[in-house]
């Protein structure tokens, strides 16, 4: 018998992979689903579905909005009413007023729902007021529970002087003494926070005093790096002048020993040797700080050898013999005019060098302050991390002592706003059951920071967030009392407004057709209703209160209070789906657009590979061999590589040839056609188990050479040019790049262009609209590859097998 070998670690494995694979998916389809907003929500998957989003993408609704700037238009007799007649203008504006004055009424039925749920569950509210409260004594009750902790042995008393010494009121707590636990708190803890404060106190004032040091140190390390920047550019370069001309000065005296020529005239010596010493001795006797500034290495460095040679000139002049010669003319003439041409520069260049030392000098000085400061800092701060560890350790060995009282005393509290809400009736006292609800969450919050047990912590939070439903209940109340108060001026003015326009709109449009555009006041004032009015006034209290109804269902999930939430949810989406203007978008123009490029992008390029490849497969011609190989080298290059030589040639194309060019979908067709060499290798590799009997019988019964390749090799090739069809077509209604640069004017987007715009401007945050977009998207590319799938696996292989 065979035993069988479980692979659990592999089946986990793929179990990951496919739930990583597979999230994306399902997080899409939920998103698009969904009516809240997915990019303000804390939750992966929601309760509140529609399919909206699908309807705006495929069949977007006339809503208000969009019916006031038709009415407009019609009026102004603007695009896109300019080139009809009066008389089909006129008709067209009694449509839009009928189907405004629905929308209105319809607005009206969904609002009575609206006040019929809510007046409904007042009503619930009132009658289950005692089976709520009830409910909420309940869920109190499970967090005493929750609370229950064993009394710890040791450290009760500790823990009690430390939550008194906080400010808790232990009186409670009959049989707990604080001050038993006072002596032994002072040395477990006390102490040491009374060390920690005085450490506090020493860094903070060692931090006074490093402040000005610091401060002084930035200061003249600014000038400092200046300095440094002017000697490099400036000094440096004159002391390398000064040492070349000092190094050829000694080499001077060095040929004077070997010379044979006499001078005539010997320059005054001793008054050349007194200019000399006096003017460049200054520089001689200068000794740069460079023991913590490495910047002035290359500084020190020339001043040095500078210093060098000065002190070679000197030493063999004074043991110099042959004073006669020619060569000790020269020496002194040489001295004598570098002495005269350097003296006007060597004083600056010593204030430069002076100036250098004495900002070294009090950087130093500075440094080793700083030094001795940042030391003690760190030695007070190493100390400081010392108890505070010591402290943790204490807090520690009290924690569940501390956890313990903690438990106690919310316990007292929690029966204390028993005691209190017990009898309260609502929805009267909504109020003030709603600030219970927040004192709760305070009191659990506390405990619940103390326990180290994740599931219980969750547990006492999940407890503690469920009882906040009369806040949710408040907010939903409070909103639709400013709902109700904002959309009755509301409603009242789209009707005053628009009984009037529709009595004065026709009487305007045979002037606007005759050029003087005057748009009606009525008209002015209801587009600001539509769109103003509506969006400041009326739809945020009326979105709370949709969203607090359905999180109040959530949260008591009672059938009464689900329904009833259901229908204000409802209710209050449909209205604004009516009044919310909503952003212009192409969608299946986009996608028509996809599918006219990628389909005769795809076919142009099989017929033509189709062609190409057969003579590579039939024939035999010089360059053969190489030919396809030559063409797959340079498809190897991106096609983003040749995007400007593309632009170019469509921008002057444009020019001369009728819809052709730029932003035009025949010019974005035309820079597709370059994947021909890869699909052409295919075809011919595919060609080539195609036998070559087929095409010499026919020949041989005398068809032509195009005959045998249109009724033979084609349809046995149908299998590979099929995968062709498909592998285009996909890869080109995807493309984003070149469509993106040669495709300006918005209805020739393709749907590449278009699903980028959805993340973007007035989309950037409506999820669902892009989510939606992406589902549909892939219904073209789905339906080719059902259509042609049977063709991909057999198409791709049997090219690559020989034989």
């Amino acid at each position: 018998m065979v035993r069988k070998e479980r692979k659990i670690l592999t089946h986990i494995i793929l179990i990951i992979i496919s739930v990583a694979v597979l999230f994306p998916i399902v997080w899409v389809v939920s998103t698009s689903l969904r009516r809240d907003n997915a990019a303000f929500s804390t939750k992966l998957f929601s309760s509140r579905m529609t399919l909206q989003n699908y309807i705006d993408l495929l069949a977007p609704e006339k809503n208000g909005p969009r019916l006031v700037s038709d009415m407009d238009a019609l009026i102004l007799m603007a695009p896109p009413h300019d080139k009809i007649t009066i008389e089909k203008a006129t008709q067209y504006f009694k449509e839009d007023v009928q189907r405004f004055k629905k929308y209105i009424q319809e607005t009206e039925n969904l609002k009575s729902q609206i006040d019929t749920a809510i007046s409904n569950l007042r009503e619930y509210f009132e009658k289950n007021s005692d089976a709520l409260i009830k409910g909420y004594v309940s869920d109190i009750d499970k967090i005493v529970g929750e609370l229950k902790f064993e009394k710890p042995t040791k450290y009760l008393q500790v823990a009690a002087y430390e939550l008194y010494n906080s400010g808790e009121d232990l009186s409670a707590l009959v049989d707990i003494d604080p001050y038993q636990g006072q002596k032994e708190w002072e040395l477990l803890i006390g102490n040491k926070k009374s060390e920690l404060e005085e450490i506090d106190s020493q860094i903070s004032s060692v931090k006074m005093t490093l402040q000005p040091l610091e401060k002084s140190y930035a200061q003249y390390q600014g000038v400092f790096l200046a300095s440094v920047r002017t000697i490099r550019s400036y000094l440096i370069p004159q002391l390398s002048e000064y040492t070349l001309v000092l190094k050829s000065a000694s080499e001077l005296l060095e040929a004077a020993k070997n010379s044979s020529v006499y001078a005539e005239m010997i320059p005054d010596e001793t008054a050349i040797m007194e200019r000399f010493t006096n003017t460049l001795s200054k520089i001689k006797d200068i000794q740069l700080n460079i023991q913590k500034f490495t910047d002035l290495n290359d500084i020190d460095q020339a001043l040095t050898e500078f210093q060098k040679y000065y002190d070679l000139v000197l030493n063999n002049w004074s043991a110099a013999v042959d004073k006669d010669k020619a060569p000790y003319a020269d020496f002194l003439n040489t001295l004598d005019t570098f002495t005269v041409r350097v003296s006007s520069t060597v004083n600056e260049a010593v204030s430069m060098l002076s100036k250098l030392n004495n900002y070294t000098s009090k950087m130093l000085a500075l440094q080793s302050q700083i030094e001795k400061y940042k030391a003690m800092q760190n030695k007070l701060e190493k100390r400081k991390e010392e108890i505070n560890t010591e402290i943790e350790k204490a807090y520690e060995l009290i924690h569940d002592a501390l956890l313990y009282l903690k438990a106690q005393l919310a316990i007292v509290q929690l029966n204390e706003v028993k005691s209190r809400v017990s009898n309260m009736r609502l929805p009267a006292q909504l109020q003030m059951l709603n600030l219970q609800s927040k004192r709760i969450f305070g009191i659990v919050s506390d405990v619940a920071s103390l326990i180290r047990d994740e599931k219980k912590q969750k547990t006492l939070r999940s407890i503690a967030n469920k009882l906040d439903w009369p806040g949710t209940a408040k907010d939903m109340f409070t909103n639709y009392d400013l709902f109700v108060q904002n959309y009755g001026p509301f409603i009242s003015d789209l009707k005053l407004y628009l009984s009037d326009i529709e009595i004065q709109g026709p009487r305007f449009m045979p002037v606007s057709k005759t050029g003087v555009k005057v748009r009606p006041m009525s008209m002015e004032r209801l587009t600001d209703t539509v769109l103003s009015v509506y969006r400041n006034n009326v739809v945020p209290n009326m979105n709370v209160m949709s969203r607090k109804s359905s999180e109040l269902s959530d949260k008591l999930n009672l059938k009464d209070i689900t329904a009833y939430s259901k229908k204000i949810d409802g209710a209050s989406f449909r209205i604004d789906q009516i009044w919310q203007r909503k952003p212009d978008h192409y969608m299946m123009r986009w996608i028509l657009n996809s599918v006219i490029v990628s389909l005769s992008v795809s076919l142009i390029i099989t017929a033509v590979t189709a062609l190409a490849a057969y003579p590579f497969s039939r024939m035999r011609f010089k360059g053969r061999k190489y030919g396809i190989m030559g063409l797959l080298l340079i498809q190897m290059f991106p096609a983003i590589m040749y995007m400007i030589a593309i632009y170019t040639f469509l921008a002057f194309a444009g020019k001369y040839i009728p819809g052709f060019g730029l932003s035009k979908l025949s010019g974005l067709i035309f820079a597709y056609l370059g994947g021909i060499a890869y699909n052409m290798y295919l075809i011919k590799g595919y060609y080539d188990t195609i036998p070559d009997s087929l095409e010499e019988a026919a020949l041989i019964d005398g068809a032509t050479r195009w005959q045998t390749f249109v009724k033979i090799v084609l349809p046995l090739a149908s299998p590979i040019l099929a995968v062709i069809v498909i592998l285009t077509f996909m890869g080109t209604f995807n493309e984003f790049v070149l469509a993106r640069i040669i495709l300006q004017d918005v209805q020739q987007y393709t749907y590449a262009i278009g699903l980028y715009t959805f993340s973007t401007g007035p989309f950037e945050t409506q999820w669902g609209l892009f989510t939606a977009a992406a589902m549909i998207g892939m219904i073209p590319m789905v339906i080719l590859f059902l259509l042609m799938q049977k063709y991909i696996v057999g198409g791709l292989v049997k090219g690559a097998v020989k034989g």
